[in-house]
């Protein structure tokens, strides 16, 4: 089954407030050579990182600078979005990379990234325009769309703020208030130019998705299909707080709608509690994750509450599934344990999930007996972060390396454990980028640029893969590097 690349969004609380005005119209700007235009017609694997497959190209962010107080177009190189083609057996031909976006891709949201489809690439880049006074913004994130090609730019709009959550898709630009992030807003930017740059947000509807939100959970499709139709990856899964006659009551209901606002459902409130609990008990909801397994099946994960006797009791974590081929029901929810765990990766299905609990990772299902050393999948005394999981392989970071193991062999046994990158990976920005069976990653150990390597599939006997530059280094950085060689 596919997996789909998904994105949490839990209620923060923020003081900065949406930006609804844009800056003025110039029809000289984002002047860029073009490159030739992308496969719009071809499918796009792993949207929402800093890398993106589309047919025989591939693009990604070329490198890692961080936030930046100059972001002018043209200028960036570093940090830019690059775009190279495939060789004929898949490989990347490094010698082909080119500049498509000369913008600095940042966002301080972890979930973000960037998206491509179709004709276009989307994504959220700082703007540093000057004040009256001069001094450069250093608040507001613009979103953007580039052609392919990079002929063609547009600003589609921007907000007051650089950690707002947001979401592309192939008709918005989906993006919490900075405001409140009980309130999802968006730019429609169906009704836009297609063959001119703009700096205005010209022809861009704005609206809001959903109020009353104290969660939101959405993700990308694992490989989006341009001519599949509806897909579950279309839907926005969020809990509502009750207002008006039945504010009193303690619960909440569980919701879904379409990112273009079609088919809004409500998939659990007051009455499919009925039956499940004793009527006077109704739940409340909180989303923690959802797992894309399918294209037209998800599985929902939430913790449930009740309020009995002036406060609120936890019932446990449970799973779900939605469906676009059935109705969702509340009876065939499975709890996956009584008490909620640190964290959580999602398997989907009724494959369960792996939960961290302190320093230890155990294999949990819904016929799993709480937290046990009969299911204890990682135990190494030290934190670690389940980044993936491919066919019986689980790949985790410690300590900014990362290690593997067979989900098929003994916890115990130490030579399960294999070291595949044994120091530099970057994890404290957007999330490790896996395409099939390909890892991105950001080398902290070569100035930060992209790295990449296949067959993380394959049973390899020795530790430690060989990963290759992926993008152009900076003159500078070449530089450094090869005094630093000198030096040693």
């Amino acid at each position: 089954m596919k997996r789909k690349k998904v994105i949490v969004i839990v209620a923060l609380i923020a003081t900065l407030a949406i930006a609804a005005t844009l800056l003025a119209a110039c029809n000289d700007v984002y002047v860029w050579d073009g490159i030739g235009m992308g496969e719009s017609q071809a499918k796009v694997v792993s949207n929402g990182g800093y890398y993106v497959e589309q047919g025989k190209y591939v693009y990604f962010i070329n490198g890692y600078l961080g936030d930046v107080e100059v972001n002018n177009w043209g200028s960036a190189y570093k940090q830019s979005i690059m775009r190279a083609e495939k060789n004929s057996d898949g490989t990347i031909n490094n010698d082909t990379a080119q500049v498509v976006v000369p913008l600095v891709i940042s966002n301080q949201y972890t979930g973000g990234g960037f998206a491509v489809f179709g004709d276009w690439i989307y994504y959220a880049s700082p703007n540093t325009e000057s004040d009256t006074s001069g001094n450069p913004n250093t608040t507001y994130t613009d979103f953007m769309r580039t052609r392919t090609d990079g002929a063609v730019t547009q600003r589609i709009g921007n907000v007051n703020s650089r950690s707002c959550q947001y979401l592309f898709t192939p008709t918005r630009v989906l993006y919490t208030d900075p405001g409140s992030t009980s309130t999802l807003r968006y730019f429609d930017f169906t009704g836009m130019p297609s063959g001119e740059s703009v700096d205005d947000g010209s022809g861009v509807k704005m609206g809001v998705l959903i109020e009353n939100a104290s969660g939101i959970l959405w993700g990308y499709d694992a490989e989006w299909d341009p001519s599949a139709g509806t897909v579950v990856t279309d839907y926005i899964f969020y809990t509502q707080t009750v207002t008006g006659d039945d504010s009193y009551r303690h619960y909440n209901e569980l919701c879904a709608v379409k990112y273009d606002g079609s088919d809004r459902k409500t998939l659990a409130t007051y009455d499919s509690s009925v039956g499940v609990a004793d009527y006077d008990k109704v739940f409340t909801y909180s989303l923690k994750d959802v797992c894309f397994v399918s294209d037209t099946e998800a599985t929902l994960y939430y913790t449930k509450s009740i309020y009995e006797n002036g406060s609120s009791k936890s019932q446990g974590l449970y799973m779900n599934t939605f469906s676009l081929s059935s109705e969702y029901s509340v009876q065939n929810e499975k709890r996956l344990a009584q008490t909620e765990p640190s964290s959580f990766y999602a398997l989907g299905g009724d494959k369960g999930i792996l939960a961290t609990v302190g320093n230890n990772v155990y294999l949990v299902t819904a016929d799993s007996v709480g937290y046990t050393d009969a299911n204890l999948i990682i135990g190494t005394g030290s934190s670690v972060k389940v980044e993936k999981v491919i066919g019986d392989y689980v790949y985790y970071t410690a300590s900014n390396a990362l290690y593997r193991i067979n989900l098929d062999v003994a916890s115990g046994d130490s030579a399960n454990v294999r070291a595949v990158i044994a120091s530099g990976v970057k994890t404290d920005w957007l999330k490790l980028d896996f395409a099939g069976s390909r890892l991105v990653w950001f080398n902290t150990d070569d100035y930060g640029y992209l790295y990449y390597l296949d067959g993380l599939d394959l049973d390899t006997p020795t530790d430690g893969f060989e990963g290759k530059l992926l993008g152009k280094m900076t003159q500078e950085d070449l530089d450094a590097k090869a005094e630093e060689e000198e030096e040693e």
